[in-house]
């Protein structure tokens, strides 16, 4: 259940970003045609002055999504030195004694 969780919150997180960076777009091709310094670099200060700090928290919201719905094969694990983090867990190979059919 964490994974759907997971990916559909995180799905969410994406989309809505992927929105505002399309409205910032339309935002700094607004303020580029009716500013006063260079078109240029009225595009550039509106369209990066909004999606950085957008992607910003799109990323910290991700990854707190992922800390606080981890996928089957992941935990949160206290690691000395670096507090919690998230860890991926995968076995190779199955344990015990393997058993060959003649």
């Amino acid at each position: 259940m964490n994974s759907y969780k997971q990916s559909w919150y995180i799905g969410i997180i994406r989309v809505c970003a992927n929105v505002c960076m399309v409205g910032a777009v339309f935002v700094a091709m607004h303020m580029a045609a009716r500013g006063s310094l260079p078109a240029e670099a009225a595009f550039c200060l509106w369209f990066f002055g909004i999606t950085v700090p957008v992607w910003g928290c799109a990323f910290a919201l991700t990854r707190l999504v992922r800390k606080r719905f981890p996928a089957e094969e992941e935990s949160l694990v206290d690691l000395p030195g670096r507090g919690p983090s998230l860890v991926r867990w995968r076995v190779l190979e199955p344990s015990g004694v393997s058993v060959r059919a003649r």
